[in-house]
Parts: C-alpha cells; sequence; structure tokens
C-alpha cells in the first residue's frame, strides 16, 4: 500500500474576509472529495486570509506504477487550478510506502 499526499499553496490576493475563504476552501475540499476519493483539508495558514494551503492524501493500491500515481495527483492538482478560487502558486508531492 501506498500514501500520494500534496500540499497545494494558493494566493487569495487582497482577500479580508476570513469567514469567505473559509466557506469557499469548504466548498472547493468537498469538490474534491467528491470527484476524487480523496480526504483534503485546509492544513495551514488557517487565519491568513491572503493565502490557502489545502492538503490531499490517496491511500494507493501496490498494484499502481509510480507514474499513474503521479498522473493521479497532477489531475487532483489541474482540478483545483481550474475549480480554485484563489491563484496556486506551488505543489508539493510525495508517495510513501506502508
Amino acid at each position: 500500500m501506498r500514501i500520494a499526499a500534496t500540499r497545494i499553496t494558493m494566493d487569495f490576493f487582497n482577500n479580508t474576509d476570513l469567514a469567505k475563504k473559509r466557506r469557499q476552501l469548504a466548498e472547493l475540499c468537498e469538490d474534491v472529495r467528491k470527484q476524487f476519493n480523496v480526504s483534503a483539508l485546509e492544513i495551514d495558514a488557517l487565519e491568513d486570509p491572503e493565502k490557502c494551503v489545502i492538503g490531499f492524501a490517496a491511500v494507493i493500491p501496490n498494484h499502481w506504477r509510480e507514474a499513474s500515481i503521479t498522473t493521479f495527483s497532477k489531475k487532483i492538482c489541474e482540478y483545483i487550478d481550474t475549480h480554485s478560487f484563489a491563484r496556486v502558486t506551488s505543489e508539493e508531492s510525495d508517495i510513501t510506502a506502508i
């Protein structure tokens, strides 16, 4: 079994409304969960209204190749980039074998 985890940092430029950020992030994370069957949550910069950090993780079966796992993570990142209210500034991914 493997775990694929990704951290996405986004810039919500000129936002001052923390409640609006949280509401939109909650909707985005819920959409990602439903679309890809992964865990997704805001993981950092919780009190910063201009910065959003989302993490998502998935349990991957052993028979998946490394390239398939990377493609799966990239598809999720692309989905977030196209459906997000904020601009994606960085993406970090890691695959861990258990």
